[in-house]
């Protein structure tokens, strides 16, 4: 008898236990989500090819705990600077179906969490990469984080030049690896590598608001697609950017032997691929090729850091 009563109740007990542990899960996967992981993996990308790209044109020599410390940090700020994006924005958000599921629309976190997850991130972030990094680094962080939330975000609902602002906060953690390394404010050598991961958000994103125009719309997003909808704009805004990353991207290699001739030549081929999607959307507007530019342009950003760091892995 007892036997037959308790393992009933065992089951409830283990059933219960499980439903505690998916619904943790669940609440650590939204706050995950609030963070944009892939977005900072990317900046996180940029973040260490411009550490070691600094340490090895400046000769200056880092620990690996400032790296590591620089890399915590700014991903902190980063995930701060999506989460209070998608505060600002949850209204809108709810609005298109790209973006309805996430965890504010949805009603799975409050606005409260989210507010309060983003402003921590962003102090203990911020002063974390001051004392991880340095000042300069930590002022590179805030300026990102700054420029994002609070000029790029509530730009999107009075001016298609959000698009280009939103180029700055998305390349700066170029700067903040930089600085952390040890290299200038000031360096040229920085800011080109910079200025690469500003020209090729032009691409991507004339893609992304090609794709998304009618979703933009309708949540009320001032798109460069909508403003001028046959696309020729957009078109014109993806590929000049794209052919000046050709120049851009030598100079960032500086070739000066045959062997990094050669790096710099496949820096300049994929610069041109990017180009050439950009051309084909340029020509032919519809969502084909759009999303092959779409595509083109989230393996030429790896591609052109890879090249950056076995061009001064060899020197």
């Amino acid at each position: 008898m007892t036997s037959t009563v308790s393992t009933p109740r065992l089951a409830i007990e283990e059933s219960s236990e499980l439903a505690v542990t998916n619904a943790s899960v669940a609440w650590w996967n939204d706050y995950v989500a609030l963070t944009k992981p892939r977005i900072m993996m990317m900046i996180l990308l940029t973040v260490g090819v411009a550490m070691l790209a600094a340490t090895r044109i400046n000769g200056t020599i880092v620990s690996w705990l400032v790296c590591l410390n620089t890399l915590i940090a700014t991903g902190m700020i980063a995930a701060s600077a999506s989460t209070l994006n998608q505060w600002f924005e949850r209204d809108r958000d709810a609005l298109m179906p790209r973006t309805q599921k996430r965890p504010l629309p949805s009603g799975r976190l409050t606005s409260i969490e989210a507010a309060v997850f983003g402003w921590l991130l962003m102090i203990i972030g911020s002063v974390y990469l001051w004392f991880g990094a340095n000042f300069h680094a930590m002022l590179c962080g805030l300026a990102t984080w700054a420029i994002y939330c609070w000029v790029y975000t509530p730009m999107k609902t009075y001016s298609w030049w959000n698009t280009a602002v939103g180029t700055l906060p998305g390349a700066l953690p170029v700067m903040i690896g930089w600085t952390a390394a040890g290299g200038s404010i000031f360096d040229t050598n920085g800011w080109a590598l910079t200025a690469i991961v500003i020209l090729w958000q032009f691409p991507h994103f004339m893609a992304i608001a090609w794709l998304y125009r009618d979703q933009y719309e309708q949540a009320g997003f001032r798109m460069l697609t909508k403003e001028e909808p046959t696309g020729i704009a957009a078109g014109w805004h993806a590929i000049i950017p794209a052919v000046l990353l050709v120049p851009l991207s030598i100079y960032v290699l500086q070739p000066i032997s045959v062997v990094t001739w050669i790096v710099a030549g496949l820096g300049a081929a994929s610069c041109l691929g990017q180009a050439a999607a950009s051309l084909r959307f340029l020509r032919d507007r519809n969502n084909l090729t759009a999303r092959k530019l779409l595509h083109s342009s989230l393996i030429y950003l790896p591609a052109i850091m890879l090249l950056v760091v076995v061009r001064w892995g060899i020197q």
